[in-house]
């Protein structure tokens, strides 16, 4: 028999059909519920049911009062302030007014009298002042205009504690620890001696707050209340169980007359606790889920007759996971807590649109001034165009832009995206946004700035945005998302009437956006989407606190760690700990026990039990990945006392995987019949063919040069708002070429101004929307200065140096026999600079990077080394080797060469004060051009002839350097 069973046939022993006059409190609705329905099962006659009530309910009734909303609460409070002090701005005061109405409500549920409060909280801030830690001679700290407004908040606590009171009483309104100090200090009047209450059980409770607990005194001792404990001997017994801390302190006070009820469920009731780990919190559901549904198919039978079963989330916002990892067979279930705002989608986007509205680009110019200019920053606006809602409003309206590229439209926002990407905007401003939006009334609402002192316009524009929202919500027909809304458009109705309310009266309240938004996600925070049910489902859904008073066969608790089940012990309150224990305000240890106990009690009348627990931390440190302590007891003091009773078992869960899942540490893709012919097709196409490039990816790794060649995998383009090697290399070419195209070429001088003009000009274009004025771009525009200045002048100390050409192409077409065919691969690339000095033509090549070329080999080792080393340095010679072979090939039609030498080499910008640092590839002593073309093209043909072999699949690297920067390694496992 339950609890709730026996206490309602208790109470129908008691009193019969007739119970019109009878008053039965509990903790939660829930259990109001429930026991509603056990006294309807005490007989087949029809009789007067008892007035049933949750505690709250009862409390706010019996007093005369209600409660005020939490958005009024706040304003009344602000107001009473501001007659305190008259320089307090609201945004200010929202950071600490939730925290103090919360001390508010805990020391009225509590009793404590205001003075003895407010004049410890003075005397603790006054010994503050007096700078007691300061060592011998260290001089006193000085009271700043801040520091006095600081204390003067405690000093003025108790004047505020009355004012509050007062404007409510004048108004019959009261928050929730008031209507309990009311009802506590008129108890004799309000309910002792009114007739209207007969009779009143109080059921189901533990930890009583000092109003509570006055309250059920005073009725008991008038022979007018009973009080109908759930306590079970072990942990009422053992005076060191945290659970029964409350209950032993109660039964021994023996103010609640006879002690009703204590029993052995605990440690008599054969149980089977499971302890499951998971990885991650969300895999929780998953698993619960699966449990659930293994037990309904080894009842085998219907659900309706399924044993009682709860899944209680001691992480809450675990519950739309859960409900989403329900079998679908599961039909009927009933949620019992509420589904928090903060949780949803529509959270999310309101405030990915707050981010937006308040990024500013901020950058120090040359000469040290520091300027702000209102832009919005590139991230939040792809993360806000991004959102679900935004792209579900693109799909319903068809919004399409032309693409500039192939002229066939796209869709707006991915088109948005790309531009924003291709621009390299890293700041935009609202006018850029609108013409990007071409016109929809969507881009006008979210990209137009809210000024920042009105929130008035702040919530008109989300008016906007909820009526342009609306097709997208029908179409989706999302019960809970369209809940969500309705939710979200009240608050602003409410909100929107304080504020003018507020703003009407003398003097004001100066809202800002920002404090208006911290307003917000604190109403947000507190409000939640109320599941209603009869609740007479086999299947629970609810938070720990919800289980009160009630019992189930088969119990699945989730988030049973040590850090989340009992919560961190932090005191979010302007009440020093010292001071809390000094008045008997409830602390960490009073909340530990409360949970100790609906844990316990939880498992009393449980056959089944599951317990679910996270191996690894969570993002915010409040899971430590272990077992709660609760768990520990179980296993070292609850199970020996059960004498075999309970047994506890610690299942692996384990992944399975398909067995056609591709083993990453055996990666390899065989050259298939159609490979072959790709790769075939792009070695002798006009549009791509054999570059310098794609030949080191081929010997550094065959697994990249598949992913990047032939599949064509790109890494994700993204806005840059940091220059990467990347970038600075191809400015410093850019500058180069310029400067040789523009200057040398022409022979006109170079001097330090065109340089510093021409590296300008070239930031602006190579860089697009970034700036260089702060952070490290500004400290890789001056090593990019420095370099450009050094290199130039090395540059003008060699004399007689002509440069010939720069980024010229060079290709040739080398025949290959492959399979008794032949295939005309065509060899390219591009050179950055051909030079001539002292009679030399030279082939350069810039690198930013370091520069450390093997030494000098020749013969049969350099031709097996170029072909196989993987080293970067062995690289940078295959590029030199295979730019030389083209320029010879093609030196003399394009008469460059003229018979003179032909050396490559780099310009190392790590080595500036150096000349060409000249690549060591000499087939043999003083070869002839003839002979290394002759070498480089049968070199080729080998290379060529192992990529189109069928039998030699592309693999991994072996050499694990490569894989440090390789866009591909996480495909590929390393």
């Amino acid at each position: 028999m339950t609890f709730l069973e026996k206490a309602a046939q208790h109470i129908y022993e008691q009193h019969g059909p007739r119970q019109d006059d009878v008053w039965v409190i509990l903790p939660t609705r829930r259990a109001v519920s429930v026991l509603k329905q056990h006294l309807a099962e005490q007989t087949d006659l029809p009789f007067l049911a008892p007035h049933t009530l949750a505690v709250d309910d009862f409390i706010t009734q019996a007093a005369g009062i209600q409660l005020i909303d939490p958005v009024s609460l706040l304003f009344e409070l602000y107001t009473v302030f501001q007659e305190i002090d008259d320089k307090l701005e609201f945004e200010q005061f929202i950071g600490w007014a939730s925290v103090l109405l919360a001390d508010f409500d805990r020391m009225d549920q509590y009793l404590v009298k205001p003075s003895a409060l407010f004049s410890y909280l003075t005397a603790a801030k006054a010994m503050e002042r007096w700078n007691l830690e300061l060592p011998a001679g260290a001089q006193p700290l000085t009271e700043t205009p801040g520091t006095q407004r600081y204390f003067k908040l405690f000093e003025n606590l108790q004047t505020a504690y009355y004012a509050l009171r007062r404007r409510l009483t004048a108004q019959g309104l009261a928050y929730r620890g008031m209507a309990y100090r009311k009802l506590a200090e008129g108890v004799d009047t309000l309910v002792r001696d009114n007739p209207l209450y007969e009779k009143i059980y109080f059921v189901g409770f533990n930890a009583l707050s000092q109003s509570e607990e006055r309250i059920i005194k005073v009725l008991t001792e008038a022979k007018k209340a009973e009080v109908l404990w759930d306590a079970d001997d072990y942990y009422l017994r053992d005076k060191g169980q945290e659970a029964g801390y409350f209950l032993r302190r109660y039964k021994d006070a023996g103010w609640a007359g006879a002690w009703t009820w204590t029993g052995n469920d605990l440690t008599e009731t054969p149980k089977h606790i499971r302890l499951i780990g998971v990885p991650n919190a969300s895999m929780q559901a998953k698993v619960a889920g699966q449990v659930y549904a293994d037990w309904g198919q080894s009842a085998g039978c219907e659900e309706q007759a399924a044993p009682r079963t709860a899944i209680v989330l001691a992480d809450e916002t675990l519950l739309v996971p859960v409900l989403y990892s329900l079998d679908t067979s599961v039909k009927d279930l009933n949620v019992t807590m509420g589904l928090s705002l903060r949780n949803s989608l529509l959270f999310t986007l309101i405030d990915a649109w707050f981010e937006l509205q308040r990024t500013v680009a901020e950058f120090r110019t040359r000469d040290g001034r520091d300027i702000k200019v209102l832009r919005f920053h590139h991230r939040h606006i792809v993360k806000l165009l991004n959102h679900p809602f935004i792209r579900q409003y693109e799909r319903i309206h068809q919004l399409l832009s032309p693409d500039r590229e192939n002229e066939l439209p796209k869709p707006l926002l991915s088109w948005v995206n790309e531009e924003i990407i291709k621009r390299q905007w890293v700041y935009l401003n609202e006018k850029e946004m609108l013409e990007l939006g071409q016109g929809d009334p969507l881009f006008r609402v979210l990209f137009t700035r809210w000024p920042t002192d009105r929130p008035q316009v702040a919530i008109r524009a989300m008016y906007e945005l909820i009526d342009l929202l609306r097709d997208v919500y029908r179409d989706s027909q999302d019960a809970i998302e369209i809940e969500y809304l309705y939710l979200f458009y009240t608050l602003l109705q409410q909100l929107e009437t304080t504020l003018e309310r507020q703003a009407a009266q003398e003097g004001g309240t100066p809202v800002t956006v920002r404090s208006f938004r911290q307003f917000l996600n604190e109403l947000i925070r507190q409000t939640t989407i109320p599941f209603t049910s009869e609740g007479n489902s086999n299947l629970q859904v609810m938070g720990m606190l919800e289980t009160r008073a009630l019992d189930f066969e088969r119990v699945i608790v989730l988030s049973v760690n040590e850090g989340v089940f009992p919560q961190p012990r932090r005191l979010n309150s302007l009440i020093p700990f010292d001071i809390s224990t000094e008045l008997k305000l409830p602390t960490y240890r009073e909340q530990e026990s409360v949970m100790a106990y609906h844990f316990y009690r939880l498992l009393q009348r449980a056959k089944e039990v599951v317990l679910l627990y996270t191996t690894s931390t969570d993002a915010y440190g409040n899971s430590k990945g272990e077992p709660s302590r609760f768990v520990r007891q179980l296993e070292y003091e609850l199970i020996p006392a059960a004498q075999g009773r309970i047994t506890l078992t610690k299942p692996v869960v384990r992944f399975g995987k398909s067995e056609s899942s591709l083993k990453v540490a055996d990666l390899k893709v065989p050259k298939t019949d159609s490979i072959r012919a790709q790769l075939k097709t792009m070695l002798s196409s006009e549009e791509k063919g054999l570059f310098p490039t794609a030949l080191n990816q081929y010997i550094s790794c065959s697994m990249r040069f598949y992913f990047s060649r032939l599949v064509e995998i790109s890494e994700e383009e993204d806005v840059e708002e940091r220059m990467g090697t990347a970038e600075f290399g191809t400015w410093l070419h850019e500058t180069l070429e310029t400067l040789d195209q523009e200057y040398r070429m022409k022979d006109l001088p170079i001097d330090e101004s065109v340089i510093l003009k021409v590296l300008d000009d070239q930031f602006s274009k190579v860089m697009k929307g970034r700036l260089a004025d702060s952070g490290m771009n500004l400290l890789l525009y001056q090593t990019a200065r420095r370099l450009m200045l050094d290199f130039q002048r090395k540059q003008s100390e060699l004399t007689g140096l002509k440069v010939l050409a720069t980024e010229a192409m060079y290709q040739t077409y080398l025949d290959v026999p492959i399979d008794g065919d032949v295939i005309r691969v065509k060899i390219a690339g591009k050179i950055d600079r051909i030079e001539e000095y002292q009679n030399q033509i030279r082939i350069a090549d810039y690198k930013t990077g370091k520069v450390e070329l093997p030494a000098r080999t020749t013969g049969v080792e350099l031709k097996e080394r170029l072909l196989v080393e993987t080293d970067s340095n062995w690289e940078k010679m295959r590029q030199l080797w295979l730019y030389k072979y083209l320029l010879l090939k093609n030196g003399d039609k394009q008469k460059t060469l003229a018979g003179k030498p032909v050396e490559a080499g780099f310009y190392s910008f790590r080595k500036i004060k150096s000349d060409l640092i000249t690549n060591p590839v000499q087939f043999a002593d003083e070869e002839t051009p003839a002979q290394y073309i002759a070498e480089s093209e049968e070199m080729l043909r080998k290379l060529i002839t192992e990529m189109l072999d069928g039998a030699k699949a592309f693999e991994k690297t072996k050499n694990l350097k490569t894989c440090e920067y390789c866009d591909y390694k996480t495909i590929c496992g390393r």
